[in-house]
């Protein structure tokens, strides 16, 4: 059924990149599938890097955009669309620099502080002439670290009921690497950049056009805490009918907050609000099995999610202002190609 296709195209841009997987909605009656195994295979083109609704700013990643593969698998279990086993992997690479902040050296300040400490001694051991130690405080670099890419793993039992009025589905996610990578490995000092997440998606179907549902995960290794990721979808076809469309509008409202996540003062972020977002896909059916999505998606930084930019150590240590993690409001555009099969 073409409208399986084209969610699942949507659905693929959205998990790797924000965490959230874009829900699964209908806009006719599902039929019972031939086959209990089906899958997708989707490369795409973000032009910012972003993750759970944040957009990360320029300073940070050296630049802007990334692309991303991910290869998605559903089977079903039993009666065809009641249990089904679902399995996504992503792989995002940012497409400028993988070191954070450039390394750059720091300001004015901190080299004096820095020179008038080697010039007595106190770095050393011993004195060190004025010009000298000048030299080096200038030149001094606030140490470098880096931005992996990012690989995520995500498996899911989710359950349709026979209304179709909701679903509910279970999974874990494992990601290495990427913006959750970065909070764990020079944030909480973990060593590694991995995060193990155990999560439920509760979601309700009143129309088949309109879904809306939350995304709540808990970290149990890397990071640990709560994560919300509540949404509301709508989509209508612009080309076509409900059961055979060529081109689909699709409009999620998002929105992510975390709840004991970020517990000390050298936390990536603060507690709450994180980011809310808008986000406009176009799924189109190039064929049955091939679907290109053009979309944009507007991203707000929620007040947990300002409290990085506003205790920046980089920006401070530097006293360059637009050293911070994120930015206030981003536009992320994108496009990805999907072949399902």
């Amino acid at each position: 059924m073409k409208i399986r296709n084209a969610i699942l195209a949507a659905a693929l841009a959205m998990p790797a990149l924000a965490g959230t997987e874009a829900p699964i909605i209908e806009t006719v009656a599902p039929t019972p599938a031939a086959k209990k195994l089906s899958g997708s295979l989707t490369v795409g083109y973000d032009s910012n890097y972003s993750g759970r609704g944040y957009v990360v700013s320029h300073s940070v990643a050296e630049g802007d955009s990334v692309v991303y593969t991910a290869l998605k698998t559903n089977y079903d279990i039993g009666k065809p669309g009641a249990w089904t086993i679902g399995n996504s992997i992503a792989y995002i690479i940012p497409t400028s620099g993988h070191t954070l902040y450039g390394n750059p050296t720091v300001g004015p300040t901190k080299a004096t502080q820095i020179s008038q400490a080697l010039q007595a001694g106190l770095l050393t051991g011993y004195q060190v002439p004025k010009e000298q130690a000048e030299a080096i405080a200038k030149n001094t670099r606030i140490g470098e670290r880096n931005i992996e890419n990012q690989f995520t793993v995500l498996t899911e039992a989710k359950y349709h009921s026979p209304s179709e009025k909701w679903n509910i589905a279970f999974g874990h996610n494992f990601t290495h690497g990427g913006l959750l990578g970065v909070m764990t490995k020079h944030y909480r000092k973990r060593g590694a950049s991995c995060v193990n997440e155990l999560f439920v998606t509760p979601e309700w179907t009143p129309h088949k056009a309109i879904a809306t549902g939350i995304k709540t995960s808990y970290s149990v290794s890397g990071m640990s805490g709560w994560w919300f990721e509540p949404y509301v979808t709508a989509k209508a076809p612009i080309i076509g009918t409900p059961q055979d469309p060529t081109l689909v509008a699709m409009v999620t409202l998002g929105a992510s907050f975390t709840y004991n996540y970020f517990r000390t003062s050298y936390s990536a972020c603060g507690n709450g609000a994180q980011a809310y977002w808008i986000k406009l896909s176009t799924p189109w059916f190039v064929t049955d099995n091939f679907i290109i999505t053009p979309s944009v998606s507007f991203n707000w930084l929620g007040n947990g999610g300002n409290d990085a930019n506003r205790r920046s150590e980089v920006r401070a240590a530097t006293e360059n202002p637009t050293m911070i993690p994120f930015k206030n409001f981003g536009v992320v555009a994108g496009v990805s190609a999907t072949y399902t099969f």
